[in-house]
């Protein structure tokens, strides 16, 4: 199969940019002596994520129950569930998929950890526990002063192992410049590294610190506090994470194929993609990945507006184009199928399979 046969919308992914952008994460997290734990949330698809581990990655992270199900099924055998997990049957479930793979997870919350220990009991299996702190984003976690006594709480569950400390620092995303990044993330390792003397010197050790944003990943790797880093869009990358600086438009492995339907002047085209096809979380339209004089300016749910200049004028209706996305992730869950393509070839169909995985 060619890239001109695909129905579209469909997204395809580049494997010569998805391989070398695997390659880089995992030779920059070895120069910085730091583990390499992925985000696969990004993807959702358990066969990029042994791509991933087969490259040198130590395991994955996931943000459902659901989702770990999934990946845990496909023989995916260390997770990191990097999210805040309250609900007993939840819980439960966790546990279950604890009873046959090695599962991480976070905490914020005394009750919670009571919680947690007492179903794990139940079950009969065990989880490494990480005390999620926050770190700037003012999300999830608990404040650094307040680690301590979590951790102690943590340790005093017998299913329960404490392992260390959690943090994300996704507001130096926003960050434009990179002194201001570097500026970010200081002030997220502060509190990081806070955390870790106060549970030291409570006589608990601290085995793991797991940090790292798609940004902050390329600055926190270097961090002396740092063990393990958890990016996930360098896979992929997006055009946000290129005005960001951390990647360029040669590394956007991600694009989506569309076709021109309607043309009613010249320059204004319509595509067969809107925000069903993109999604819309940042607010940002995707970009043109070839024809520069096309910008698109509005979605419906399965329409594309485009405003054409220069040569994108010449656009006509069967036309195919390209889309990279304002961020990747939120794409890809649109999607049930990654076309993998080497050139024009469609060489490898990878299932989205925690698609739509929301518990």
């Amino acid at each position: 199969m060619q890239l001109d046969d695909l129905d579209t919308p469909s997204i395809v992914v580049d494997l010569d940019r998805l391989e070398k952008n695997i390659k880089r994460m995992v030779t920059f997290t070895k120069e910085c002596g730091v583990k390499l734990r992925p985000h696969v949330k990004t993807h959702k698809c358990p066969e990029i994520a042994k791509l991933q581990l087969a490259a040198g990655s130590t395991g994955v992270c996931l943000q459902k129950v659901s989702e770990v199900e999934v990946f845990a099924a496909s023989g995916i055998k260390d997770i990191f569930l990097t999210n805040e997990i309250v609900v007993p049957s939840k819980i439960e479930r966790l546990a279950r998929v604890a009873e046959k793979t090695h599962i991480g997870v976070a905490v914020d919350d005394i009750e919670v950890a009571r919680l947690m220990g007492k179903v794990f009991r139940e079950v009969g299996s065990e989880a490494d526990v990480y005390v999620d702190v926050d770190v700037g984003m003012k999300r999830c976690g608990i404040a650094a002063k307040h680690a301590p006594a979590l951790a102690q709480q943590v340790a005093r569950e017998n299913n329960l192992v404490f392992r260390g400390l959690m943090g994300y620092e996704g507001q130096v995303n926003g960050a434009k410049t990179k002194k201001e990044q570097v500026g970010e993330s200081a002030a997220a390792m502060r509190s990081m590294s806070a955390a870790k003397r106060g549970i030291k010197k409570k006589g608990l050790a601290v085995d793991v610190v797991s940090v790292g944003s798609s940004v902050s990943t390329w600055i926190n790797a270097r961090h002396p506090d740092v063990t393990e880093v958890q990016p996930g869009m360098y896979v992929f990358n997006d055009h946000v994470l290129v005005e960001r600086g951390v990647a360029t438009w040669d590394d956007l492995a991600l694009t989506l194929v569309a076709t021109v339907m309607s043309k009613p002047t010249e320059d204004r085209a319509v595509v067969d993609a809107g925000s069903k096809a993109f999604n819309f979380d940042t607010g940002r339209f995707p970009m043109a990945f070839e024809e520069k004089g096309a910008v698109m300016e509005h979605f419906s749910e399965e329409h594309g507006w485009l405003h054409l200049t220069g040569d994108a004028r010449k656009l006509k209706i069967g036309d195919r184009m390209r889309f990279v996305p304002a961020h990747c992730c939120t794409m890809v869950n649109q999607h049930e199928k990654i076309y993998g393509i080497r050139g024009e070839r469609v060489e490898k169909v990878f299932p989205v399979l925690a698609r739509g995985k929301m518990s």
